[in-house]
């Protein structure tokens, strides 16, 4: 796709915008997971399940790829000239706040969605498929 653009020929939106905008949930979704990982590893490691260390195990080494996966994304988004300018939670919604070229954007995000979005994508990575961020 080449941009959006308004009847009278206008650009509306870069034509990196769309990539852009995917990256962006990504980032947010992989920077919410990691904040929760280290919690629920310690939760795991002391509540010493049978399979304890099985468990801690797979949750790092999720940890580990999600933080790979992160660098990626950060690395795309400066590639195509973009990138994170802030995050705020609110009530319902994160908002982020973030600048592809000259442009600046406000994505928001429902508390609710992003929720499933994580666990889809940490169920993802348990069963050795690629999370499916679109």
């Amino acid at each position: 796709m080449n941009g959006a653009t308004e009847p009278t020929g206008k650009m509306l939106y870069p034509p990196e915008y769309e990539e852009f905008a995917k990256l962006v949930k990504k980032h947010v979704v992989y920077s919410l997971v990691l904040r929760v990982l280290p919690g629920d590893i310690t939760t795991i490691g002391r509540a010493e399940p049978r399979l304890g260390k099985s468990y801690v195990s797979v949750l790092v080494g999720i940890q580990k790829l999600i933080t790979n996966e992160l660098v990626s994304v950060r690395k795309r988004m400066r590639t195509i000239g973009g990138k994170i300018v802030e995050e705020k939670q609110e009530e319902f919604v994160r908002v982020v706040t973030s600048q592809l070229g000259a442009n600046t954007y406000k994505h928001r995000f429902g508390n609710y969605v992003l929720l499933h979005e994580c666990e889809d994508t940490v169920k993802a990575y348990i069963q050795g498929n690629e999370p499916s961020l679109a």
